[in-house]
């Protein structure tokens, strides 16, 4: 992984950002400095800087929450919201997520009566039925490497059909053949008429996306982790503030180029 605050950094900065360039966050650990799941908010500043940026180009949030818990945590329209690791939001494919629903009542379920298992189970696991996905949460566990080895086997024996990915003491329970975050942005670019796209994220999660290695995306983690398949790194949360003033200027500086480039062929 390379640091974005780099020569090379700047560079695909520079090759990436043109006038109707996508610009895509992840939100928890990314625009939401990681507080907990029950407190994540937008703060003033990031959200400024957002409406800026959106008022120059298409600016999207991709998360793992339902559609109507991010909704109350931002106090401003993205041109893209996009929920449920990639099933909610995408438009024109509302529909497709609705088979889903069952499934994930019935791993809720039997789930639920398993946990209910206080022998076995931490007491601090709680569940989190998001109609397309399900989050078990264990970040009030005692013990967290007994509860993530009890978990891991829970989920082989009593759902074993479902694709597990690990986050920040959570799980994510998705329907196999469920569309991800990276189907989400490849779509978000074409409803958009973005040619190249910038997306930022912090957890395996946003994996589906970092793997897509296409060269129209510039993929940015949070934090540098070696086996990420994101190409540049931030070093810290607090980065994507300095990220937000790069994006809007750099943004900014080619829509005036390409404003200036256009009267010039009309005088010629």
């Amino acid at each position: 992984m390379i640091p974005l605050f780099s020569d090379q950094g700047r560079m695909q900065i520079d090759r990436i950002v043109r006038p109707g360039v996508l610009c895509a966050f992840d939100f928890d650990g990314t625009l939401s400095p990681f507080t907990g799941y029950e407190n994540a908010s937008l703060p003033q500043a990031i959200r400024e800087k957002l409406v800026r940026l959106q008022s120059m180009t298409p600016v999207a949030i991709l998360t793992g929450r339902a559609l109507s818990d991010i909704r109350a945590r931002l106090d401003f329209k993205p041109d893209y919201l996009v929920a449920n690791h990639g099933q909610e939001g995408v438009p024109g494919k509302g529909k497709d997520s609705e088979k889903y629903r069952g499934k994930i009542d019935c791993w809720a379920q039997i789930l639920q009566k398993a946990l209910a298992d206080s022998v076995r189970y931490d007491r601090g696991i709680r569940l989190d039925n998001k109609r397309y996905s399900l989050a078990v949460h264990y970040r009030k566990a005692a013990d967290y490497d007994e509860t993530e080895s009890g978990l891991t086997r829970l989920f082989a024996e009593a759902v074993p059909e479902a694709h597990v990915l690990p986050g920040k003491f959570v799980y994510n329970l998705i329907p196999p053949g469920a569309p991800d975050k990276g189907d989400a942005l490849l779509e978000l670019m074409k409803a958009a008429g973005s040619r190249t796209a910038v997306y930022v994220g912090d957890d395996w999660t946003d994996e589906d996306v970092f793997s897509l290695e296409s060269p129209d995306i510039l993929t940015i983690r949070i934090e540098k982790k070696p086996e990420s398949h994101a190409r540049f790194y931030l070093e810290t949360q607090k980065d994507i503030a300095r990220l937000l003033d790069l994006l809007i200027d750099k943004t900014e500086t080619a829509i005036l180029s390409e404003n200036t480039a256009g009267h010039q062929r009309k005088l010629t």
